[in-house]
């Protein structure tokens, strides 16, 4: 054990603080417990996602974009092409 002699640990000044009888009280203590309030369907299965979630919310953000663009634009309107040419035709000029 000589190797351990001059480590930090075995200064018995870095242990001022503890107290033997303190772990014995921390000993009764017990964790909270989360239960539930509903079950889950047990053939439920958790799978992770392959694309990044920031990927994923940048597309829905853009798709919502792209859905509310549609809609605030008024529809398209057909240009009106005169029903008459142009050109004047041999019998009027």
């Amino acid at each position: 054990m000589i190797f351990l002699k001059g480590l930090p640990v075995y200064n018995k000044s870095n242990f001022s603080r503890f107290h033997a009888d303190s772990v014995c009280k921390a000993s009764n203590w017990r964790p909270s417990v989360y239960l539930p309030t509903w079950e889950y369907p047990s053939e439920q299965i958790i799978v992770t996602e392959k694309t990044n979630i920031l990927l994923r919310y940048l597309h829905q953000d853009q798709k919502q974009v792209d859905l509310e663009g549609e809609n605030s634009v008024p529809p398209h309107t057909h240009t009106h092409t005169p029903t008459r040419s142009l050109r004047p035709t041999a019998g009027h000029a």
